[in-house]
């Protein structure tokens, strides 16, 4: 039997005591990626921040201060027995759309670029987007556990996953931010796929996903300008396909070392969202394809770390939620990371994600932490922690 500890033990001592069953291998991976982030951020936005705000070190600090914040969540999340999310998922999942709410009223929500996603808290701009990504993930990984015994049926094996996510469809898709929708999409089937549900209803669900989303592209304007530059960026180089492009140019100029760190060129105000979503393009100029393919393995490592996580939860405990939860988790952010750099590398067309870990973002990295605080936790045990 596992001693049940405090939440809060260990947190004032320096360095913290790290709880017993700690995947190692994943904090480290999870913490450098981090660090490494901290230094692109600084490296794309030094001359942008200095231009913009007359402090080159303003986005570092403020990133800086979040890394801090999200690693004290992570230290937190991960000493909560993380059965207990499946106890406080509906509530989680109420306040996600709260929060998706609040985004939409005049006044409270900031628009940004023709998007209004944010809620403006001073320090950052909280994505409500981010968590609501996260309480879905964690109301279905019940859901499925649940009805673990009824996913023959139609409607608990394929209605009811995606019906619980409808409200926080529709706010996303007011926003709009279809790349979050899309995201939440996938890995809600992927949990399906995990949990057991039949072929049939998985075909099905891919079949009635691709309908929908073929026609919420073509059934928007700015949707269909983002695949028709996608399939031809030069088709108008200075407007909608501009930022494509000088991503790849940039790619270019890297070559395969790189032109060293500091000394890309396309971050002095010719790559748009260069310390954000387009971070990646300033690794691949600054540190060439060997600094792409190493952040390219980084996710695929905490991939393989984080399903092993999930597999062992199963295969020691039988628990088919912390299972869930941790494959959910670990697909959730390395599916992003790859949707990014596949954006960046001009394969998909743009859906405004950022790289997790890297890319400059008050809310994403802090969210991002915590739940990797909560697949840490699994990794402890269904016993351990409170």
């Amino acid at each position: 039997m596992v001693e049940k500890e405090s939440v809060l033990d260990g947190l004032c001592e320096w360095p913290p005591r790290l709880p017993q069953g700690i995947d190692y291998a994943l904090l480290v991976t999870v913490s450098a990626m981090v660090m490494f982030g901290l230094i692109m951020v600084y490296s794309a936005s030094f001359i942008y921040a200095q231009e913009r705000t007359g402090d080159g070190f303003a986005f570092i600090k403020k990133q800086l201060i979040v890394a801090v914040g999200g690693f004290v969540a992570l230290y937190l999340a991960c000493r909560i027995n993380y059965r207990r999310w499946a106890d406080w998922a509906p509530g989680i999942l109420f306040g996600a759309i709260a929060l998706l709410a609040l985004v939409m009223i005049p006044g409270v929500g900031s628009r940004v670029g023709g998007a209004q996603r944010w809620i403006n808290l001073g320090l950052f701009n909280l994505q409500p987007g981010e968590f609501a990504k996260f309480a879905v993930l964690i109301f279905v990984a019940r859901l499925l556990e649940r009805k673990s015994d009824r996913l023959e049926k139609f409607v608990p094996g394929m209605v009811s996953p995606y019906f619980i996510a409808l409200p926080v469809f529709g706010l996303l898709l007011a926003q709009p931010d279809f790349g979050t929708t899309a995201m939440i999409s996938v890995v809600i089937f992927s949990l399906m796929f995990l949990g057991g549900v039949p072929k049939r209803y998985l075909g099905t669900t891919l079949l009635l996903g691709g309908t929908v989303g073929s026609c919420l592209v073509l059934g928007s304007e700015y949707r269909r300008a983002r695949l028709q530059t996608f399939l031809n960026p030069w088709s108008d180089p200075s407007g909608k396909g501009f930022q494509i492009l000088q991503s790849l140019t940039g790619l270019h100029h890297g070559q395969i070392f790189g032109t060293g760190l500091g000394n890309g060129k396309e971050k002095l105000f010719y790559l748009p969202e260069a310390h954000n979503d387009f971070i990646f393009a300033v690794i691949g100029e600054e540190l060439g394809f060997l600094g792409i393919l190493a952040v390219a393995a980084a996710y695929l490592y905490f991939i393989y770390r984080g399903l092993k996580i999930g597999w062992d939860c199963w295969d020691r405990y039988q628990d088919r939620f912390g299972m869930l939860l941790a494959s959910g988790i670990t697909l959730a952010l390395g599916l992003q990371g790859f949707v990014n750099m596949a954006v960046v590398l001009g394969l998909v067309p743009t859906k405004g994600l950022t790289l997790p870990f890297i890319s400059y973002g008050g809310s994403a990295l802090l969210i991002d932490l915590f739940a990797v605080g909560i697949l840490l936790g699994v990794a402890r045990g269904p016993r351990a922690g409170r």
